[in-house]
């Protein structure tokens, strides 16, 4: 049942143990892209052990929309609540128990559980917080902070957002007004669930930008050059704008993957080829000994209990 990979080839690895060119060099383009589209066939029936058994690597189903967070927070349609909560969960690194209490419970309840209990996880992405940031004081105050300021932006607007401008402009808040750096990952997870989950107002088809893991990926599909840090764009008036010879061919490599009729994802496709090309590197490197897989966490931390990554709400 697990996902192989014969007849790849031996690859050097560059001073950050990534390698400088794709194990499956040798196989024909089209034989690459079939093996990627089989992974996500295969993605959300959980039977590659990897798939299976690392479930803190691998968090997400086939198709984003399926989080249970989009389930939980569909129905809220106050704004400011909105905001607050997916910016909580994804500056938490998408801790599932530090969002529902704050949603069930109120932000006393949070203070009270940070006390003794963890308040985000630490395996998804990293996030560059200010110097001398209490993370758990923060997370009581900033996203709150950030929500009571940017409802009323938001408000004022009277259009669908696509996802990229609306991360930017967040991003652009709290450089702003929180002394942030580079704030833009978190600000793209927190772009990304709320068009999962509010699709009527902010573009979950748009053109969603990745970050490292999905560069990876790519770099394992076509070969070449690996993209990453070498691809220059803008945001005008809310879509994505090519400013080089590069990102004019991560749209077409992009485009590429999302037409191709052996594509199993239905609808959101940059969003969801982005996010799979990722996690089609972390498993293609675990495989090849180059990547572990990430320290065990409780499945609590990240999904509802009763939540199951093969079908909704069916864990056994």
């Amino acid at each position: 049942m697990n996902i192989t990979y014969g007849n790849t080839r031996s690859v050097e690895l560059n001073n950050r143990n990534k390698p400088i060119s794709s194990w499956m060099e040798d196989w024909p383009l089209d034989l690459r892209k079939a093996k990627f589209f089989e992974f996500c066939r295969e993605f959300d029936k959980r039977e590659d052990e990897l798939l299976k058994e690392d479930y803190q690597i691998f968090s997400h189903r086939l198709h984003w929309h399926e989080h249970p967070y989009c389930e939980e927070m569909k129905d809220v349609d106050d704004l400011h609540k909105r905001i607050w909560y997916t910016m909580v969960f994804s500056f938490s690194n998408e801790h599932w128990l530090t969002f529902k209490t704050l949603k069930d419970h109120g932000v006393e309840a949070l203070r009270e559980r940070f006390v003794s209990e963890r308040h985000a996880r630490s395996d998804l992405f990293q996030i560059y917080y200010p110097k001398g940031t209490n993370v758990r004081e923060w997370l009581l105050t900033g996203p709150k902070d950030c929500a009571d300021y940017m409802t009323e932006v938001l408000m004022r607007t009277n259009k669908r957002w696509t996802m990229m401008e609306l991360a930017k402009v967040f991003c652009e808040y709290y450089k702003d007004h929180q002394g942030f750096r580079a704030p833009m990952y978190p600000c793209k997870n927190f772009a990304r669930y709320m068009a999962m989950t509010w699709p009527q107002d902010y573009d979950p088809e748009s053109v969603l930008f990745g970050g490292t893991g999905h560069f990876d990926g790519l770099h394992q599909i076509f070969g070449g050059k690996n993209l990453m840090n070498k691809v220059k764009y803008d945001i005008e008036d809310g879509e994505f704008v090519p400013k080089n010879k590069n990102a004019e061919l991560w749209l077409d490599q992009m485009y590429e993957l999302i037409y191709d009729n052996r594509n199993p994802m239905i609808q959101q496709k940059f969003l969801n080829v982005e996010d799979k090309t990722c996690f089609f590197y972390k498993h293609i490197a675990i495989s090849h000994g180059v990547k572990s897989p990430t320290k065990r966490i409780p499945y609590e931390w990240i999904f509802p209990s009763d939540f199951s990554l093969e079908g909704k709400y069916l864990r056994s």
